[in-house]
């Protein structure tokens, strides 16, 4: 499979996150160089539980002082399969319905970790895939989803939408 170039795709790495819901954020990958600023003093003042990361560029292991860690590869630029968005939703649901906060990521939290968050709200909060979107990009304008994101969470509402 030859990777494709993400639309808006910013080659600056930075390290910064949005809260989407109470509890639930996405952002980019802190980690860079063995160095993750992610597992810091400031993260750990957000009492994040649950760390799920999209990033197929980086295998990390899993950091010691987050609970919970999921590991749901994608190539950059490319849609989460249909199970990584089941299982990521699900994980995701859980943890917040157990008070917990989750941290989604990807390396610059603008296309696969929206997805998946997206899919989340479709399936457990009822959104219909467009308002979902637009309460991403609301509250985290950098988001680009990609067309074939697009289709994958089209696909995924017509499955949960109610």
């Amino acid at each position: 499979m030859q990777p494709q170039q993400p639309n808006g795709r910013n080659d600056h790495h930075t390290f910064d996150f949005s809260e989407i819901i109470d509890g639930l954020y996405i952002g980019s990958d802190f980690c860079e160089g063995g160095i993750c600023y992610i597992h810091g003093e400031e993260f750990k003042a957000l009492n994040i539980s649950i760390e799920i990361n999209l990033s197929q560029e980086e295998n990390e292991l899993p950091p010691k002082n987050i609970p919970s860690y999921l590991w749901l590869p994608v190539v950059d630029g490319y849609a989460p399969e249909y199970w990584k968005l089941m299982l990521g939703s699900s994980a995701i649901n859980d943890g917040l319905l157990n008070g917990k906060k989750v941290y989604v990521h990807c390396k610059n939290g603008h296309g696969r970790s929206p997805t998946l968050v997206a899919a989340y709200l479709i399936r457990f909060k009822n959104y219909k895939m467009e308002d979902a979107l637009k309460l991403i990009k609301e509250k985290r304008p950098e988001v680009h989803i990609e067309d074939s994101q697009i289709k994958v969470l089209n696909e995924f509402a017509q499955k949960w939408s109610k």
